[in-house]
Formats: C-alpha cells, sequence, structure tokens
C-alpha cells in the first residue's frame, strides 16, 4: 500500500473535495434526515456498552437508536466532531483521511459524503467504504459516479488490497451499487437495523483491485 496524500477528486459530474468547514453543517442536515440517516448509519456500538443496552432485543434496539438521534441532531454536540474531522483529513491522518465531500460539478452544492475507513482489528490496506447522497438528488447514479471515483484512487494509486463493507437488506440501492462496482456477496449477519418489531439484517459483500477493474460487465 502507498502512504499518498489524499487530494480532489474529479468526474463528468462531480467535484470530489477534501473536506472543509464551509458544507460540514450542510452534510451534517443530510445526514440527520431520517431517510438517510436509517440507511448510511447503524446505531454505533457505544451506545450499547455505555446504556447497557443488547442488540437482541427490539426494544434495547429502539431505546439505543432513540438515544443516538438525540445526540445526532445537535448540532452543537456535532460541531466538534466534525472539525475533527476535517483537521483529521487536514494534517493527514492515516485514521480518517480518506474522506470527500461529495459536489456538483464546478458549483458549492454538496450533496453528499464517500469515506474510506480502516476496519477495525484489520490490516490497514482492508478498509471499508461509506457513503450518503442528498434524496433530492438521488436516483441521478451520483452515489455510483463518487464510489467509483473512490475506489479507483483507493485501488489504484493508494493500493489497498481490499474493501469489507455491508449494507442492510432492505437498503437495495447501496448493495446494488456494491454490485456494480464489482463487489461480490459473501452472507448476510444480524444487524442493528430494525423495521416495525423486525430485527433486520445486512448483506455482506468485499471487493478487490483486480475485481473492481474487471467490472466492466456491470457498468451502467
Amino acid at each position: 500500500m502507498n502512504n499518498i496524500s489524499s487530494r480532489d477528486l474529479h468526474t463528468d459530474r462531480l467535484d470530489l473535495r477534501l473536506p472543509s468547514m464551509g458544507e460540514q453543517h450542510r452534510l451534517w442536515e443530510i445526514l440527520c434526515l431520517e431517510e438517510v440517516n436509517n440507511l448510511y448509519f447503524p446505531t454505533p456500538d457505544r451506545i450499547f456498552r455505555k446504556y447497557e443496552l443488547s442488540k437482541d432485543n427490539i426494544n434495547d434496539l429502539k431505546e439505543a437508536r432513540k438515544i443516538f438521534l438525540t445526540q445526532l441532531n445537535n448540532w452543537e454536540r456535532q460541531g466538534p466532531f466534525y472539525k475533527a474531522k476535517v483537521e483529521s483529513v487536514k494534517n493527514q491522518e492515516d485514521s480518517s483521511k480518506f474522506t470527500w465531500s461529495v459536489f456538483l460539478k464546478d458549483t458549492d452544492i454538496v450533496i453528499g459524503q464517500v469515506t474510506c475507513q480502516p476496519k477495525d482489528n484489520e490490516p490497514g490496506d482492508i478498509r471499508d467504504v461509506g457513503w450518503y447522497i442528498d434524496p433530492i438528488y438521488q436516483g441521478k447514479g451520483y452515489a455510483t459516479e463518487a464510489a467509483t471515483a473512490m475506489l479507483d484512487f483507493m485501488f489504484n494509486e493508494v493500493e489497498i488490497s481490499k474493501i469489507e463493507t455491508s449494507a442492510a437488506d432492505y437498503n437495495c440501492n447501496s448493495w446494488k451499487i456494491m454490485e456494480k462496482l464489482g463487489f461480490k456477496y459473501t452472507g448476510n449477519y444480524i444487524s442493528t437495523y430494525y423495521m416495525d418489531d423486525k430485527i433486520l439484517e445486512c448483506k455482506k459483500y468485499f471487493g478487490t483491485r483486480e475485481l473492481f477493474n474487471n467490472r466492466s460487465s456491470k457498468r451502467r
């Protein structure tokens, strides 16, 4: 793996820019939308640990989610986190440097974010990925376009070896993007996502440089 600095990336319709505080409040507003965070952001483990809640109990899942959303919707609480993220990227710290704010090309309209972050207890060349797009701009292929640019950089310039990631089973838009990008499905696991009184599953995927570069049959 190459220890290189992150940089802005560009596609036909998008600019993937290194994050600045100028767009972070808007990104937070997008993430606070229920239709975004319910798909993108599982309840963090720290909530279950701190409040001694179980992931196997639907009532505990609901309580943990309620606590998490109360925290998420408080900008005074979240603002310092966003500032630290921007500073981390600016200082090229390995733990979080591969983060981009997604803008419509040649504009100041931010529509989402893509990330490629380390996985816990894994070597640095094995990463996880994530993305979210403002619902106003969904259905236009922007997530696929942004993710493709990110993975091209990560696999072919940074030269990571593997992506291991997942998406809620009902989040078909996200896992269909993974399949377009050449990722392979490896199975399901019980998640912290739920709907009504049913605990849902996540679909697991992995991707490699070879799979990504040979995905031509899956291109849009």
